[in-house]
């Protein structure tokens, strides 16, 4: 695992990117806002604040708020289905 970087693959990566950012994250710090300023195409950051009850390690656990902003993120980005 230690010889694994993104910055080897990052590059490579093409389709559009959420990247969730927690406030005062103590296991991965700054590491969102690094992957998303590399990142080459199209991509959004969205912080979990304090505020939100998501700093800290909270939201990596705050399942309902994670997913709400991962599925309106997709819904904004996949194509609607026609009948």
């Amino acid at each position: 695992m230690r010889r694994y970087q993104v910055r080897d693959v990052v590059g490579r990566i093409t389709t559009p990117l959420l990247v969730l950012d927690p406030a005062d994250e103590q296991f991965f710090p700054g590491q969102p806002r690094e992957l998303f300023d590399l990142l080459p195409g199209e991509k959004q950051i969205m912080g979990f604040t304090e505020e939100l009850g998501a700093d800290w390690h909270c939201q990596p656990t705050g399942r309902r708020l994670t997913h709400t902003a991962m599925l309106d993120y997709l819904a904004d980005h996949l194509p609607y289905p026609t009948a």
